[in-house]
């Protein structure tokens, strides 16, 4: 029986032992003093920071097209012939200063002709004085016998009043009569001729006009037979050969001016939308006038991409393309750059050539827009700094220019001039997170 009770109270003592270690736990926690807390900011990820300012920025954009010369030329041959002389450096790809000789065609024929015209109007001046004098002649003529006429008239009147006294017979009356009509029917062939004689002179005159054209079309056909390079010009193209026949209308040679060159270069349709929104805002036509893209004095930088050696030039917007492609995806605009040959430099001045194919980068003019670093855009938001807590912002992008992109300060909510944009790349970017900031001058505090 004893037993029995000592075993029963064992194990009551063997339950409450789990019971009395818990309290001793709780209270050992509870008696415990607190860690200390370690510094959330010293744990903060450091990132660098740069204020939204405004700033002066332009919108480009690119776009990419051949170039050629602005004014090509060819020498179509206006007279037939044999050709008698070729410039020695009349070869494809020479260059020739303006009023060169570049060809010539045989001119005896031309010369023929030339003199034949020069005989023809000769004649013709010569019929025309002749007509003249011939005038003067019939003219002095008509008065002589118009005072012939007088006399005879006078004459018959005497006779006819001796006629009426009967001192003279019938028949001497009749006679002086018939003298009188006589000299009246010359009188009238003269003044009949005299009425001819203009009509006689316009044809004289016309026959001398005419020759007078044929000897000029035998003059120019004549200079024809010379082929003179109308400008500085860099040959392209030659089919004539020295001692060939050439018929009219032969294209002879081929030739570009020297010096300007133009690239229809196309751009999408969308960024020229927005560049024209951005920039545009000087009217392109004035009055009565028609548009005038030249109006608005956009540049143009144009590259060349060879490798790690790229060439550059300068140019300006001049017109724009009368079409748009196919697809309707791109425009083109037309830009314009001077070549200098004068100072020409393989090395250092390399001209742009026929058929390049070029990047052009319009640029507009520079407008004051709120602006933040190109690398702290992220989509269409930016990080900004408040009292070091991440903050994430909206932003609606109007163009980039560099490394700054212009930001459009409209947005609602979106970041507001000083602010402090986060340039560095955060993996994660939580809203709210803390972080460390410190300042980046930017590129133009720099040039300061």
């Amino acid at each position: 029986m004893i037993n029995k009770l000592f075993k029963n109270g064992q194990r009551r003592w063997l339950l409450l032992f789990p019971l009395f270690g818990l309290i001793i736990l709780v209270i050992m926690v509870q008696s415990k003093p607190a860690p200390k807390l370690k510094n959330n900011l010293a744990l903060a990820p450091l990132v660098n920071v740069e204020k939204a300012s405004i700033r002066k920025l332009s919108m480009s954009i690119d776009g990419y097209g051949r170039a050629k010369s602005k004014e090509s030329w060819q020498a179509i041959a206006e007279v037939a012939g044999r050709v008698i002389y070729r410039h020695p450096d009349l070869e494809k790809g020479h260059m020739l200063p303006a009023g060169t000789v570049a060809l010539k065609i045989d001119p005896v024929d031309y010369q023929l002709k030339l003199a034949q015209a020069k005989s023809d109007l000769n004649s013709a001046i010569a019929d025309a004085d002749r007509i003249a004098l011939n005038k003067n002649k019939q003219a002095l003529s008509l008065e002589l016998e118009k005072s012939r006429l007088n006399i005879l008239d006078k004459e018959y009147q005497r006779k006819k009043g001796l006629l009426s006294k009967g001192a003279l017979s019938q028949s001497s009356v009749d006679k002086e009569q018939s003298n009188v009509f006589a000299q009246q029917e010359k009188v009238l062939d003269l003044e009949t001729s005299l009425k001819l004689i203009p009509n006689d002179i316009e044809v004289a005159q016309a026959r001398i006009q005419v020759s007078q054209s044929r000897l000029e079309e035998a003059k120019r056909k004549l200079a024809k037979t010379i082929v003179v390079i109308p400008f500085d010009a860099r040959i392209t193209q030659v089919n004539a050969v020295l001692e060939q026949v050439i018929n009219q209308q032969s294209v002879l040679l081929k030739a570009n001016r020297l010096g300007a060159m133009v690239i229809n270069a196309q751009f999408a349709i969308t960024d020229m939308k927005r560049f024209i929104r951005q920039t545009v805002n000087t009217p392109l036509s004035q009055g009565n006038e028609f548009p005038d893209i030249k109006r608005l004095k956009l540049d143009a930088n144009i590259t060349l991409y060879s490798g790690g050696d790229n060439m550059q030039w300068p140019g300006r917007v001049t017109r724009v393309s009368d079409s748009i492609d196919p697809q309707g995806n791109t425009i083109g605009l037309i830009v314009e750059l001077e070549n200098d040959w004068q100072n020409f430099d393989p090395i250092n001045n390399t001209p742009v050539m026929n058929d390049m194919f070029l990047e052009v980068k319009v640029i507009g003019k520079d407008k004051e827009v709120l602006s933040i670093p190109t690398k702290a855009i992220h989509g269409q938001s930016v990080y900004i700094i408040e009292d070091n807590i991440l903050r994430i912002k909206p932003v609606s992008i109007l163009f980039e220019s560099g490394a700054y992109t212009a930001i459009d300060a409209r947005l609602k909510n979106t970041i507001s001039e000083n602010d402090l944009v986060i340039t560095t790349d955060l993996l994660p970017a939580i809203d709210k997170m803390t972080v460390r900031s410190t300042m980046v001058q930017s590129q133009q505090e720099q040039a300061k």
